[in-house]
C-alpha cells in the first residue's frame, strides 16, 4: 500500500488499483453580464432607433465592373428573328466529336457511391476481375459448403409440408433449458470532477432573475425602480370630469381667457 505519489507504478491504492488522474479544468464562455459592466436587460430596453449605415455611405467604395453576356443582335451579324424563320433541321452538334479533347479527371467527394462516375466504361469489381483472370490460367477445383436445399430426394415436399394445417410449435430454449447468465456494462458514472462543474459557484452559474435587473429592482431597496405605465382602474365614463365632457361645462372650463 502507500500513496499514490510514492507509489513507483504511478497507481493509486483502491479499487482494482486505478491509475491517478490529473485534475481537468474547462474553459467556459464569455457571460453576458460582467461585472463593472452595464446590465444587458437594461441596456436592451433602452429605446431609440438602431442604426447600421452601409460601408459606402461614409468610405469610398471602388469601381465595380462585370462582363455581361454576347447580345443576340451583333452589327455585321445575321438578324436573330430572321436567321430562326429559316425552314430546315437544326444541327447542334457536340465539340468532342470532331475536336480532340483532353482527358479530364475528377476527385469523388466524401461519401458519395460509385454510381456518378463514368458511363462510358463498365464498373469492374475486384472478384469480378479475379474470375476472369482464374479462366484465363489453369487454377486447381476448389471446393465450397453450400447450403441445405429445401426439396431434397427422397424427402417431404416442403409445399406439401406447409400446407398441413395444425398450429405451429417454436418454444423459447429457454424455458427447457438451463441459460448463462448474461452480463453487460453501463455507463461510466460522473467523476469528482464532474460532479465540482455543477457545484462550484460563480457568476455563469445564475440565471432567471438573478441576472435580470428589471426583477432585481422589484426586490431590491438600494436600487431605483423605474417607471411602468398602465391603464387606470374603474369605469371610463363615470365621474365628475365625465359629466363635465358629456354637458360641454368642461370645455367652457378650459377656454382661454379673451384680453380686454
Amino acid at each position: 500500500g502507500g500513496d499514490g505519489a510514492d507509489s513507483p507504478t504511478g497507481r493509486r491504492p483502491g479499487y482494482k488499483q486505478q491509475l491517478a488522474t490529473p485534475p481537468k479544468w474547462t474553459m467556459a464562455s464569455k457571460p453576458k453580464m460582467i461585472i463593472g459592466g452595464p446590465v444587458p436587460s437594461w441596456q436592451e430596453s433602452i429605446p431609440g432607433p438602431q442604426y447600421h449605415y452601409s460601408t459606402d455611405n461614409f468610405k469610398h467604395k471602388q469601381p465595380v465592373w462585370s462582363m455581361r453576356t454576347k447580345p443576340e443582335m451583333v452589327i455585321g451579324g445575321g438578324v436573330p428573328s430572321w436567321t430562326k424563320s429559316i425552314p430546315g433541321p437544326k444541327y447542334m452538334y457536340d465539340t468532342d466529336c470532331f475536336k480532340e479533347r483532353q482527358p479530364v479527371y475528377s476527385m469523388r467527394g466524401r461519401g458519395e457511391g460509385s454510381s456518378k462516375g463514368t458511363q462510358s466504361a463498365p464498373e469492374i469489381s475486384t472478384e469480378q476481375l479475379m474470375k476472369g483472370l482464374d479462366a484465363s490460367r489453369k487454377k486447381p477445383p476448389s471446393f465450397s459448403l453450400k447450403s441445405r436445399p429445401k426439396m431434397v430426394p427422397g424427402d417431404a415436399v416442403p409445399s406439401w409440408v406447409n400446407s398441413i394445417p395444425g398450429p405451429k410449435y417454436h418454444p423459447n430454449c429457454d424455458t427447457f433449458k438451463k441459460k448463462p447468465p448474461v452480463y453487460s456494462m453501463r455507463a461510466k458514472l460522473p467523476s469528482e470532477s464532474d460532479l465540482m462543474k455543477v457545484r462550484s459557484p460563480g457568476p455563469l452559474r445564475y440565471s432567471g432573475a438573478a441576472m435580470d435587473s428589471k426583477k432585481q429592482e422589484q426586490v431590491d431597496s438600494t436600487r431605483h425602480k423605474s417607471f411602468s405605465c398602465s391603464f387606470g382602474i374603474g369605469p371610463r365614463w363615470k365621474g365628475p370630469v365625465s359629466e363635465m365632457v358629456m354637458t360641454g361645462a368642461l370645455a367652457r372650463y378650459d377656454k382661454p381667457e379673451k384680453p380686454s
